[in-house]
């Protein structure tokens, strides 16, 4: 049914990535969840309450090694689906006005996505949590960093619309 493709997920924080990819139950498809809760997590409990904040570089090496190791993984499935990819460690960067080690942006010139589908804010569904520090006008610029940054690499962002997982799965299958 499906093509051979590695395909992304992103988009603003709590725009609902998250709970689509945990719905896409699908024998063709290999799904690849958001590694940076386990990164803050693990970083609280050594003291960094905003990690990103408080050690930008570190966190987002520790990101950016995650996410590429999902995208070397192996799979049977035609289709790779994964929350967030290495792309928005550089979105992020950008967005905080940190540079970005020349390795990370020869990565990303050399292992895109087939298709980027992008999350907008979604104020309706939007909720700050342990790991989620941002504030929604926070989610509104990492949007616009998000499409930015995945245009700049050659990817042309699909934007999901904002209607029910159901529809937005439906959408996405659609669209593969």
């Amino acid at each position: 049914m499906f093509e051979k493709q590695k395909v992304v997920l992103t988009g603003s924080p709590a725009s609902g990535k998250t709970t689509l990819i945990n719905s896409a139950n699908h024998a063709e498809i290999s799904c690849y969840g958001e590694v940076s809760r386990a990164v803050i997590s693990a970083s609280k409990a050594s003291g960094n309450q905003r990690p990103f904040l408080e050690n930008p570089l570190a966190f987002s090496e520790a990101i950016f090694e995650s996410r590429l190791h999902d995208y070397f993984k192996e799979s049977n499935a035609p289709v790779q689906l994964y929350d967030r990819g290495i792309h928005d460690v550089v979105a992020y960067l950008h967005e905080l006005g940190d540079d970005v080690p020349c390795g990370m942006e020869e990565d990303c010139i050399n292992f895109t996505y087939d298709k980027v589908f992008i999350f907008p804010p979604w104020e309706a569904i939007f909720e700050q949590d342990a790991q989620r520090a941002e504030d929604f006008k926070e989610a509104e610029k990492l949007h616009i960093a998000l499409v930015e940054t995945y245009n700049d690499f050659g990817m042309e962002c699909i934007e999901v619309p904002r209607v029910s997982v159901a529809k937005r799965l439906a959408f996405i299958f659609k669209n593969l």
